[in-house]
């Protein structure tokens, strides 16, 4: 059950030019039917503002700490059902307001509407709260009316939220943190030997290659900002800014801050280049972490057609570790 999500309405990129394995399709995308359709159906287009409180989501029973790994209890009359989503604010939250181009981290469980029976949770029970974009259509435009530390009650056509499960259902979501869009952690002093990196007042790096850098025999990681969040683990699903430029030259060949959006992805070799995954796994949301990966942790001789790396390049990247989930 815990593999339903609400991914399109994350409005982040599952597909990296510059991270994705040679021999994966470089998404992101980690979870199975049911999971959330980025189109409504005919009959039920899909939400861009904020829902009114109605009969049908006024009526469902909530009771539990908000923000926990612990589920709530949830009750509710059999065949609910609203023919345009309600929303109701179950607890009003104390938190910072989200507005449109945020980010949050957004624990839930979903139920049928027409029988109450649950279709799933993300971040309560077991996992982590699912990192979300916050405005467009879907469950994305009720998160731009919410506050951190809310909890909200949504009844409506399945597709319109924001999931292709069909027919109403309830959804109860606790908003549970603001996430940040650059690394917060605490600056570590830097090894001159590698490439140096000073950010931008946006939080973007400047990446700087040392003159006659020598190619590593082996991925290098030095952590730049030391984050005190979760530990990520291989295959966790991760939303970091990143930039990755040739260590030869320091041409940039991809980043998520020249796209406009955090990236999210799964680390993992199944998808992701082995420098990439070594680089991440073991470290803690809130740190920026610079890679250097030698040409064969990274493309080798066959880089994907049109990334503009060339064959047998080692690569530099450097990672805000934003979230996981």
């Amino acid at each position: 059950m815990k593999r339903l999500r609400l991914l399109p309405i994350a409005l982040v990129p599952a597909v990296v030019l510059g991270l994705a394995a040679c021999s994966g399709t470089g998404s992101g995308t980690a979870t199975t039917s049911p999971s959330a359709s980025s189109s409504a159906s005919a009959s039920a287009a899909a939400i861009t503002s904020c829902p009114d409180p109605g009969k049908a989501s006024d009526s469902v029973r909530v009771s539990g700490a908000v923000g926990t790994a612990t589920a709530p209890k949830v009750s509710f009359a059999k065949g609910l059902s609203a023919s345009e989503p309600q929303a109701t604010v179950a607890v009003q939250g104390k938190g910072a307001s989200l507005k449109s181009g945020d980010y949050a981290q957004v624990s839930y469980s979903v139920y049928q509407a027409k029988d109450a029976s649950k279709l799933g949770s993300v971040g309560f029970d077991s996992g982590n709260p699912q990192a979300l974009s916050v405005g467009g259509s879907g469950f994305g435009a009720i998160l731009a009316c919410s506050t951190v530390g809310e909890r909200v009650v949504v009844v409506g056509q399945s597709s319109a939220i924001g999931f292709n499960t069909g027919g109403d259902v309830v959804v109860v979501a606790d908003i549970v943190s603001k996430i940040p869009t650059k690394a917060t952690g605490t600056p570590q002093e830097q090894d001159p030997a590698l490439p140096t990196v000073k950010d931008k007042a946006d939080g973007e790096p400047q990446i700087t290659i040392p003159s006659g850098i020598k190619t590593p025999s082996k991925t290098e990681v030095e952590v730049l900002k030391q984050g005190d969040g979760q530990t990520i683990k291989d295959g966790d699903t991760a939303l970091v800014q990143y930039k990755g430029v040739l260590l030869k030259g320091g041409k940039e060949f991809d980043s998520s801050w020249s796209k406009g959006v955090p990236t999210t992805f799964t680390v993992s070799e199944q998808g992701l280049i082995k420098g990439f995954v070594t680089g991440l796994v073991g470290q803690k949301v809130g740190s920026q972490v610079l890679i250097v990966a030698t040409s064969d942790d990274a493309y080798g001789a066959n880089p994907r057609e049109g990334s503009g790396i060339p064959a047998n390049a080692p690569l530099v990247f450097v990672v805000d570790i934003l979230a996981i989930g």
